[in-house]
């Protein structure tokens, strides 16, 4: 997902999250944000466990375990990687200390090997295949949780911010993608991987920090999030005050305070300004537009010195406000 900054890609993010949870209930949605200070892999891979519900994955695990199939599972986990298989027995039927004990060696958090002795673990999570192989491990036990359904669970993992990578030294740039990329050959059933970034999209042409790996992995075309139409972003603005007014409240206009008038006048104003930009107007400047005037209107209004904000309030409080880059 490629969109322009402020443009609302997180919030679409988001809405996905919720459908997976409401609606499409075979799907297990994992959302996370690429790290700010991200130096390698592993900070991936700490989003990625703590984005996890520890419920679902418990709830997946004693579905697996009590299946026809548990010893099969059971002796490939072991010989594969006989720590995971410990914590993930400890996760579901320890006591709070040793539950708790698994969870900080899964996140990374817990270095103490007598403490991790006590629930059967050898040593921490130390390089990027320990971390490529529980999270494989976890979209499988998930995957495998919903076959008493019949329907295979799917995980769906959401990378935001991804262009953060392109910020990253480039051999901790190409471990992350090598890593993204080898997760995904590892689970060519019930995985789904959604890369969200910002910028500035040039038709199809992929920023340069993509590895050939990941690009042949995406849709030939990315989801683009566009600039709103005049409608759309009326819609918006009146979606926004709907949200946030009082469920008791008894004011039949949709846009008050303001008027349908003012508020496409917030929408031209910021037509106006944008020049030669292709992004606006978009979700972040026009609820930015809109807080601008709401401030000057709002001590106003309770003094009881305006009734409601009409077109000319707005130009009167935005004609010399400019756009800037972040927004």
């Amino acid at each position: 997902m490629w969109a322009w900054f402020g443009s609302g890609k997180t919030h679409a993010l988001r809405h996905i999250e919720y459908l997976c949870h409401k609606e499409f209930v075979n799907i297990t949605p994992i959302y996370v944000e690429f790290p700010k200070s991200a130096r390698n892999f592993l900070d991936i891979y700490r989003t990625f466990i703590t984005g996890i519900d520890l419920e679902v994955l418990s709830n997946a695990y004693l579905e697996v375990f009590t299946s026809p199939v548990k010893d099969k599972i059971s002796k490939e986990l072991n010989l594969d990687f006989h720590d995971l298989s410990n914590a993930l027995m400890f996760l579901y039927s320890g006591n709070s200390e040793q539950q708790e004990t698994a969870i900080k060696w899964l996140r990374t958090e817990c270095r103490e090997k007598q403490v991790l002795k006590s629930i059967g673990i050898s040593k921490p999570i130390q390089t990027v295949e320990d971390a490529i192989r529980i999270i494989t491990w976890i979209i499988r036990i998930i995957n495998m949780g919903g076959a008493s359904s019949g329907e295979i669970c799917r995980v769906l993992f959401m990378l935001d911010e991804y262009q953060r990578a392109g910020g990253l030294r480039k051999p901790s740039m190409d471990e992350v993608n090598g890593c993204l990329h080898s997760i995904f050959n590892r689970c060519p059933n019930g995985f789904s991987l959604i890369i969200s970034f910002s910028g500035y999209p040039e038709g199809n042409r992929l920023p340069a920090w993509l590895s050939p790996e990941i690009r042949d992995r995406l849709d030939k075309k990315p989801l683009l999030l566009p600039p709103l139409s005049e409608d759309e972003a009326l819609v918006f603005i009146k979606d926004i005050l709907e949200h946030f007014r009082n469920p008791s409240s008894t004011i039949s206009e949709a846009c008050f305070p303001f008027t349908e008038e003012s508020a496409y006048a917030i929408v031209k104003m910021i037509q106006t300004k944008k020049g030669k930009r292709q992004d606006e107007p978009k979700p972040r400047t026009i609820m930015h537009f809109s807080n601008l005037v709401l401030q000057e209107a709002e001590p106003l209004i309770e003094r009881g010195a305006l009734k409601i904000i009409d077109g000319d309030f707005v130009s009167n409080v935005l004609h010399g406000i400019s756009l800037t880059e972040e927004d």
